[in-house]
């Protein structure tokens, strides 16, 4: 019987690997990988110049960083989050080192990335029952269409964890009707996607 079972469960990833490899998941996959590398190198080098050539690096940055309110800011990366995410969120991963603890306001900004993409997903609920307004985003993001048609749960991860537009994957997500309790699940991914870029730049910046 476990040996009937452990065949079936390694048909069944057989079967996945070959439909996303002729889908193209894992060149995609490739590709953004090397982008978040890419992008990681330019940022992470920029704070290093600035480090080695700016006089009172670290006071003129602790600076900036206090002069940012705190209400504002969350208020408009809550709404980048909900709404095509205009801004980077690795920049107010940068701001919380202004924080005695930041990895908390980390956790905070992930809990709004993920209910931010909540949101997302119920306007474009709300906005595929409109026809006239469904043909625009239809037009608009008709790749992300394509795309969460052919890959399902799989681009609702990458989004998540990916420099992928995420609000934007969540609204389209809505817009397909795409089940709500599987994408709750999908869009998690969204925490380890903060802590890890977390890591990464608040040890070095």
């Amino acid at each position: 019987m476990k040996s009937s079972a452990s065949n079936k469960k390694k048909s069944r990833v057989t079967i996945y690997h070959h439909y996303y490899k002729r889908k193209g998941v894992y060149t995609f996959l490739w590709k953004n990988s090397l982008k978040i590398i890419a992008g990681f190198g330019i940022l992470i080098g920029a704070f290093l110049i600035f480090k080695e050539f700016v006089p009172n690096y670290n006071t003129k940055l602790e600076s900036l960083l206090n002069s940012i309110n705190t209400g504002w800011a969350l208020s408009i990366f809550f709404i980048s989050e909900t709404i095509f995410g205009l801004i980077p969120p690795d920049l107010f991963i940068i701001w919380s080192k202004k924080f005695d603890s930041p990895y908390a306001m980390v956790s905070l900004l992930a809990i709004l990335s993920y209910l931010g993409g909540i949101f997302a997903y119920f306007i474009g609920k709300y906005i595929g029952s409109l026809p006239k307004i469904e043909n625009w985003i239809l037009a608009k993001f008709s790749n992300h269409f394509q795309l969460i048609q052919s890959w399902g749960g799989v681009l609702i991860v990458f989004a998540a964890l990916f420099p992928l537009p995420f609000s934007s994957i969540c609204l389209v997500a809505g817009a397909v009707r795409f089940p709500f309790k599987t994408f709750l699940l999908l869009a998690l991914f969204r925490f380890i996607r903060f802590f890890g870029y977390a890591l990464v730049l608040l040890n070095l910046i």
